[in-house]
């Protein structure tokens, strides 16, 4: 199968020193977290961890993705103001 990426928005749910917990809504409906680098995100979006807690972003990701591994998220984005907040 190949591997179909979009933008997507996604919402930070849990955030270590090492990994950040990610709800992403095309993957098993947001119901699994996806781990990914907290560095990676904090580089890419400014953000500090504190501020990564709860937050709305986006992403580009594999929407067709079966398993966590499979979803290699990337391409970190803050949400323009005025965009409307994920489903």
């Amino acid at each position: 199968m190949t591997a179909t990426y979009q933008r997507i928005r996604v919402r930070i749910v849990r955030v270590g020193p090492d990994t950040t917990h990610v709800s992403v809504p095309t993957y098993a409906d947001g119901q699994i977290l996806v781990p990914v680098a907290t560095f990676d995100v904090m580089s890419a979006t400014g953000m500090t961890r504190a501020q990564l807690t709860g937050a709305d972003l986006t992403a580009t990701a594999n929407a067709t993705a079966t398993s966590d591994a499979d979803v290699h998220l990337h391409n970190w984005q803050t949400p323009a103001p005025g965009d409307a907040p994920p489903r």
